[in-house]
């Protein structure tokens, strides 16, 4: 056997560095050759590392190779060898959210949880456009002002709480950020943020197509911008940056179609977390898995073979498929052939931590005032739930008025504690991935509220696959629990 370290992410600052002192003109430091490289394994019978030092060396045949083979043959995968890393500052959370949707690429955010917010904001320039800067300027700035003024106070009552904690450095950090956690819920969606993207070429293309395609001008520049960064680099892997005819058109004409469809729907009254779907009996779905795998017979023969079994036998099964798993480990794949889907109405600060669950299916629909927002408990405790009520009505107020012109971009002016509503589609293995984070004593309140209601829910469909969901702190209790 023989393993070689083909590359690995450099800083760009480093690659820089290294060009000017080598004196480093070849045209040859591209993630490209990597990619022309790999394409030719299938048919060449050269060792990768020569294949890969002749990419090096004739970078332009190496080019001409990818469009070929990525572009005329189809083999797209083959993109997903290069590699790149982006510093994305200054982008509001409402159009972060639309770039954090992507499943194939990996974000690490600023957190409002754990960075005391300095009122820094985006003005979007359709909101300018539109004649509402001088409002939207003035209610930001009262949204920040009553933000700074909350989190004061919850600094005060937590100090007061957890003298003991605040002793300590680390401590006290932990307190101030449970204050933090609460205020930020006041501030909007125009707030600025940043983050650092790592991606594949393959899903950088379609990343700039579906930004190019937003509502929002934010993200349709921000396309433009992670072009202008790639385009001399690696013109050779990312081409197809432009909306298709299908991009632009399908929702809208789905609208066309839906015309003046009727509900009667009353928002107000949607339940937080609800079960819309499932298979029709996880237990036995998952066993079935398990024994087709096991034993090496057919999916249909299994299920037979798995209703025949006794309840005590059934769970017998499930405690030995899960009884020498530590809090660490991943549950094995036969969760996955159970699927759940539910119906959540969330606040977005509920939502920014939901959505780095992106092996999920999630289908978030516009925040909706109709849907009410989310008033931290710490707010009502410390006496401040009238201002905070105060400023959430300001909000709806002008969020209404701008909604008739501009029903997309109103939404800067919401909050962090408005809410949307989403449809999100888990199968239990992903659930034990979701609850042992969000059930975890660690865990921001709002986040594992859902958690909760989401296991519970669950518990009475599959109770049995689901003995051992449970958060990462309460892991050892749950095992002595059921295994002792």
């Amino acid at each position: 056997m023989k393993v070689l370290l083909s590359g690995y992410n450099f800083d760009a600052d480093i690659i820089k560095e290294l060009k000017e002192k080598a004196g480093w003109e070849k045209d040859n430091v591209t993630p490209e050759t990597l990619s022309a490289a790999y394409a030719r394994i299938s048919r060449d019978p050269r060792d990768i590392e020569e294949l890969r030092r002749e990419a090096r060396e004739e970078v332009d045949r190496s080019r001409k190779s990818n469009e070929t083979i990525i572009f005329g043959l189809g083999h797209a995968s083959v993109a997903e060898h290069a590699y790149f890393n982006f510093d994305i500052i200054g982008l509001s959370r409402l159009a972060v959210e639309q770039v954090q949707k992507f499943r194939m690429a990996s974000f690490t955010e600023k957190s409002q949880r754990y960075i005391t917010l300095e009122g820094d904001f985006v003005i979007p320039e359709e909101i300018k456009e539109a004649g509402f800067k001088k409002e939207f300027k003035e209610l930001i700035k009262e949204q920040n002002s009553v933000y700074n003024k909350i989190f004061s106070s919850l600094q005060d009552y937590l100090f007061d709480k957890h003298s003991d904690m605040i002793r300590k450095k680390a401590g006290r950090r932990t307190v101030e950020g449970w204050a933090k956690e609460d205020a930020r819920y006041v501030v909007s969606l125009a707030t600025e943020s940043q983050f650092g993207m790592s991606v594949n070429a393959r899903s950088l293309e379609n990343i700039l197509r579906q930004l190019g395609n937003s509502g929002l001008k934010e993200c349709r520049d921000l396309s433009v911008r992670l072009y202008d960064l790639v385009k001399y680099l690696s013109p050779s892997i990312i081409k197809y940056i432009l909306p298709t005819e299908y991009d632009r058109s399908g929702i809208k004409e789905i609208g066309n179609v839906l015309g003046d469809l009727h509900t009667d729907e009353r928002k107000a009254a949607l339940p937080e977390v609800k079960l819309v779907s499932r298979t029709s009996d996880p237990d036995k779905a998952v066993a079935a898995a398990i024994v087709s795998d096991i034993k090496g017979i057919s999916y249909g023969s299994a299920m037979k073979a798995v209703k025949s079994m006794d309840q005590e036998k059934l769970r017998s099964l499930f405690v030995k498929a899960l009884k020498y798993r530590m809090s660490y480990d991943t549950v094995k794949r036969y969760f996955e052939f159970a699927d759940t889907t539910f119906e959540i109405v969330l606040s977005a600060t509920n939502y920014a931590q939901l959505k780095r669950h992106r092996i999920a299916s999630l289908l978030a629909g516009p925040y909706d005032t109709d849907l009410g927002y989310t008033l931290p408990p710490n707010i009502e405790r410390i006496g401040m739930e009238n201002e905070f009520r105060k400023i959430m009505a300001k909000t709806d107020d002008l969020y209404k008025e701008m909604s008739g012109t501009l029903p997309s971009h109103a939404q800067y002016v919401l909050t962090n504690a408005h809410r949307r509503r989403l449809l999100l589609k888990m199968d239990l293995r992903e659930i034990y991935h979701f609850m042992a984070l969000r059930l975890d004593e660690h865990a921001q309140w709002d986040i594992r509220n859902t958690a909760e209601k989401m296991l519970s829910e669950l518990k009475k469909a599959a109770p049995l696959s689901t003995m051992m969901c449970c958060g990462k702190s309460d892991f050892r209790e749950r095992s002595k629990d059921i295994f002792d």
